[in-house]
């Protein structure tokens, strides 16, 4: 059931907005294709959700929420390059070397006739016979596949009817990088330091104990996220054969102010300071990272991208905190914000997503 993941080569005409324009000339960006003179390079993007396209509002699929609009894609664009986009939604480090489950399993019923004289076992035949006919549906993404297990079986003489629990899967995410590519990006970390549970505790429920619970429980993982995550790096490097230049992406700032006490009324904890003091760290683990990775291989083949944040203007296009928050200069997607879904929350805007790609950009050209 599990298909290849190979990549994509989309022919897009993206604008790349005000914040790419004159950054570098077009001609001035060297990249390892064109001085190896073979062709245009490729690019692999990899990661969660600040990677796939969340917050974008034009996808191409809503399991992962991918996106052809966002900073990789627009990126890949400019250099003239083929893209694959292996990004996901909720991605951890795990799911760059793992396969990955996606939502509940469906069940798919079906009844085959089968002779058990020339089928001695006739479940395994129809299995066989249930996945040649694609019962569980074909993804309409290179790196996703269903994993097909047959429950509720019974048979009536040689008709043999069972159910298929059909579950979405991807594909390890390393395994759409080959020694073709040339550039692989990424951001990863947030989801395993617990992303969704900081939004709800102090964004969303302002629990001045919850939120400083979890801030504290993500802080405590940023050891172990650091040893897994360059563990991944190096996977990558070794999947492209030392070829791939990668870079690792940090994240914006979320709030749009670095001190905001939690709750509002009478404050006990400063969930913006907490925030705030955890994505810096985040930013520190991250270069750690990439220093470790480039320690256990030859060359210097990775790069952090730690402008994401200066691109973004600091704090001045984070989330507005108060209950009755001004948001009209975020570039990210507001707590329930009209005609968009949960997935979506706290996730750049084009803008942001714009202001991302300006930063890789400038980091790929130097």
């Amino acid at each position: 059931m599990r298909r290849s993941g190979h990549v994509l080569r989309l022919v897009t005409t993206l604008a790349l907005g005000s914040l790419l324009s004159g950054i570098v000339p077009q001609a001035a960006v060297a990249t390892p294709s064109t001085l190896s003179g073979r062709g245009a390079p490729e690019v692999v993007q990899l990661g969660d959700s600040y990677s796939a396209g969340n917050g974008t509002g034009s996808y191409i699929e809503k399991s992962c929420w991918r996106s052809t609009v966002n900073y990789g894609q627009q990126v890949a664009t400019a250099l003239g390059a083929s893209y694959a986009n292996a990004a996901c939604s909720g991605g951890v480090v795990a799911d760059i070397l793992n396969a990955r489950a996606l939502g509940d399993p469906s069940p798919r019923a079906k009844t085959y006739v089968i002779d058990p004289a020339a089928y001695p076992d006739p479940w395994a035949e129809w299995e066989r016979r249930a996945t040649a006919d694609h019962l569980c549906g074909v993804p309409n993404q290179p790196d996703m596949y269903y994993a097909l297990t047959v429950t509720g079986k019974v048979a009536v003489g040689t008709a043999y009817t069972a159910t298929a629990q059909c579950q979405l899967m991807t594909e390890p995410q390393v395994d759409s990088v080959s020694p073709s590519t040339d550039y692989v990006f990424l951001t990863i970390g947030g989801n395993d330091l617990g992303f969704s549970s900081i939004v709800v505790q102090c964004m969303v429920l302002r629990d001045p104990a919850g939120c400083r619970s979890v801030l504290d429980a993500a802080t405590a993982k940023l050891p172990e996220m650091r040893a897994r995550a360059a563990e991944a790096l190096v996977a990558i490097h070794d999947r492209s054969r030392g070829h791939a230049q990668v870079y690792l992406l940090t994240y914006p700032f979320l709030l749009n102010t670095d001190s905001y006490g939690i709750p509002e009324a009478a404050p006990t904890f400063d969930a913006a300071r907490g925030l705030r003091d955890l994505q810096v760290a985040g930013d520190a683990t991250q270069a750690a990272i990439v220093a470790d990775a480039n320690a256990r291989t030859p060359g210097s083949d990775f790069h952090l991208v730690d402008t994401v944040k200066a691109a973004w203007g600091g704090h001045a296009h984070g989330l507005d905190p108060h209950t009755v928050p001004d948001n009209s200069q975020a570039w990210l997607v507001p707590v329930a914000a009209p005609g968009r879904e949960q997935p979506e929350w706290v996730h750049p805007t084009p803008s942001g997503w714009n202001a991302t790609a300006g930063a890789l950009r400038a980091a790929v050209a130097n």
